[in-house]
């Protein structure tokens, strides 16, 4: 790996790090807000709208939960997408070094082998 790589990985590395601490406290959020035992009341119309309104609101947050994770799990999708083009391209470079060794360390062989015979 150049060293230039090595930078991308370590500079994109925080950012990660960032997005799953945030999912990560975003579900915990989400377990802690599991609703309490109501004790039982009686069922009357004004009992039943109060019901209905606490469950909307719990749903509409639970809505902007789950958009939240999802931004983060696509930011996380795109960080983890240009570390793995960096390092695809590391690959190649690598790879491109390595033939241009054994090339060389042939033509050396070569001209080492030429001057002894010559």
């Amino acid at each position: 790996m150049t060293p230039s790589t090595l930078n991308t990985i370590l500079n994109s590395a925080p950012m990660v790090i960032q997005g799953a601490s945030k999912l990560i406290n975003l579900i915990k959020e989400q377990s802690n807000t599991r609703p309490v035992e109501e004790e039982e009341t009686q069922l009357t119309v004004e009992n039943l709208k109060t019901d209905i309104d606490r469950l909307e609101a719990r749903l509409a947050a639970t809505d902007e939960s789950n958009i939240e994770q999802i931004k983060l799990i696509e930011q996380l999708a795109r960080q983890n997408e240009v570390m793995a083009e960096s390092v695809g391209k590391s690959i190649n470079r690598l790879n491109y070094l390595i033939v241009i060794s054994i090339l060389l360390g042939l033509l050396a062989t070569f001209a080492f082998i030429f001057i002894l015979l010559r």
